[in-house]
């Protein structure tokens, strides 16, 4: 796989910069540039470093939210992801977030004894429950949003803004490969047997016995 170098983008069109290296882009995900079985035990594979990664963006929080306002980091992405999309349905947060339906409900839970959040009946839909922030979960919203906007500008901050714009479309290709997978089990179906090849006659090989 080549290596993806830093463009220099001063002065020329971010979607001209995107076409001069869509060659790279269909390289990255091509099929066959998959992890070897084994790969995700090592600390230098992609999988661990993504894991790593998360890990990393998420410590702030802990050391500063967590104890101060009570919550936990799921009960922290519901009230964010509200903020971003009010009258939201749980399940609808569990879309927008890729939580699982248990820590959505049980941070709907959580927060609603807080006092961040109440729900109400979809005057349009009597089925369907949407759940707002109230003061006080706008309140705690406001007071982290600035340094999760500090964050990722310093995370940001180290690549061009042809790297972002590629890391973005790589992250949408992560996410709705991720969407795919059954919710249920939480991992991929197994993949189906390969079928067998076939000889020049269109006949499969025959086995040894």
């Amino acid at each position: 796989m080549r290596k993806i170098e830093r463009l220099d983008i001063a002065g020329t069109s971010l979607d001209r910069e995107m076409a001069a290296i869509s060659p790279v882009l269909d390289a990255v995900v091509r099929p066959h540039a998959a992890p070897l079985p084994g790969e995700a035990l090592s600390l230098q594979s992609v999988w661990y470093r993504l894991m790593k990664l998360t890990n990393l963006i998420n410590r702030p929080f802990f050391s500063r939210y967590a104890e101060r306002y009570h919550l936990t980091i799921n009960d922290a992405r519901v009230l964010v992801t509200l903020a971003c999309m009010p009258d939201a349905a749980a399940h609808e947060l569990c879309e927008a977030t890729g939580m699982h339906p248990m820590n959505v409900s049980r941070s709907v839970a959580t927060l609603r004894r807080q006092d961040r959040i109440i729900d109400r009946r979809d005057p349009a839909n009597g089925r369907r429950k949407i759940l707002q922030l109230t003061p006080k979960g706008w309140a705690v919203c406001h007071a982290f949003a600035p340094d999760m906007e500090r964050m990722a500008q310093f995370l940001l901050a180290s690549m061009s803004p042809i790297e972002v714009e590629l890391l973005s479309r790589l992250t949408d290709l992560l996410i709705a490969r991720l969407a795919t997978i059954d919710s249920r089990s939480g991992l991929p179906a197994d993949a189906a047997e390969p079928a067998p090849r076939r000889g020049a006659s269109g006949r499969a090989p025959r086995i040894a016995r």
